[in-house]
């Protein structure tokens, strides 16, 4: 009797790896400035991602209540590319019972570090301008000048994150039940504190304060209404509180008799406003 693909099993698996290890890697994500989306694109497409400089005075007992307030919107252009992680099972795989859920996990790291490699590509000293602290690691502790340095370094943000490398991040850690809890507001950083285990933007960039208007991301669906009647799966998964989606197929190669699935979607970020929205620390 030969083996069948259990396809329920692999979208269950696709759908709570991807909220454990996607939406958990990638939460950082939402300290950036995004226009995620369904629609379909191509690579070198581009989104404009809107960005809200500036506002109307607020008033108080106002005569009027028809005016819509002056807000200045601008728009940072990105180019989208096709991001795909491609992995599978061999003919003698299958045949030896191996199944296509042991995969999922690994690739889905892989996905997230390129698409964190991606979303922080801009991050660089050309567009933002020389370091606001240069340190070690150990030096980045509650209460130091480091860490002040960071956040005056976006003091004018409407709203900040700090987004930092796992050395710097374990000195910020809680270290009872009384310290500090890395969540919104801690050190005064409102978007809250989170780590990366990489930053391949700039050799010894340990990691940044940052407002949201610093960087523009954009995302949206691969074309595959094409080749979709060919899929065994082809699930759509979206993000919790990040709104970005990730596009699963699962197919059989006739040629091979081997089984292929991938993750992708289409993915692009850019710089948006340079001036006092990233203050980044580095490795001497």
């Amino acid at each position: 009797m030969s083996n069948t693909i259990a396809a329920q099993l692999i979208v269950d698996t696709l759908a709570a790896q991807s909220q454990t290890i996607l939406a958990n890697r990638l939460a950082a994500l939402r300290n950036f400035s995004t226009d995620f989306s369904t629609d379909v694109k191509k690579p070198n497409d581009t989104v404009q991602v809107a960005i809200a400089s500036a506002t109307a005075a607020t008033q108080v007992n106002p005569s009027a209540f028809n005016v819509i307030g002056g807000t200045t919107l601008s728009a940072t252009s990105v180019s989208l590319d096709h991001v795909y992680q491609p992995f599978g099972l061999g003919y003698a795989d299958i045949q030896n019972s191996i199944r296509l859920e042991r995969l999922v996990k690994i690739n889905l790291d892989a996905l997230a570090d390129k698409i964190w490699a991606l979303a922080t590509a801009p991050i660089t000293v050309a567009n933002f301008g020389a370091a606001a602290v240069t340190a070690a690691d150990s030096a980045v502790t509650p209460g130091s000048a480091q860490l002040k340095a960071l956040w005056a370094g976006v003091s004018k943000a409407g709203r900040k994150a700090l987004i930092v490398n796992p050395g710097i991040y374990s000195q910020l850690i809680p270290t009872s039940t009384t310290s500090l809890p890395l969540s919104e507001g801690a050190y005064g950083f409102d978007g809250g504190v989170f780590y990366a285990s990489q930053f391949p933007s700039e050799l010894k960039l340990a990691g940044f304060a940052c407002a949201p208007e610093a960087v523009a991301l954009a995302s949206a669906a691969p074309s595959l209404d094409h080749v979709r009647d060919g899929m065994l799966v082809s699930e759509v998964v979206a993000l919790e509180g990040l709104g970005m989606s990730i596009y699963y197929n699962v197919w059989a190669d006739k040629s091979t008799r081997n089984l292929v699935a991938s993750a992708e979607l289409m993915f692009g970020a850019n710089k948006a406003v340079t001036n006092g929205t990233i203050a980044a620390v580095y490795n001497p």
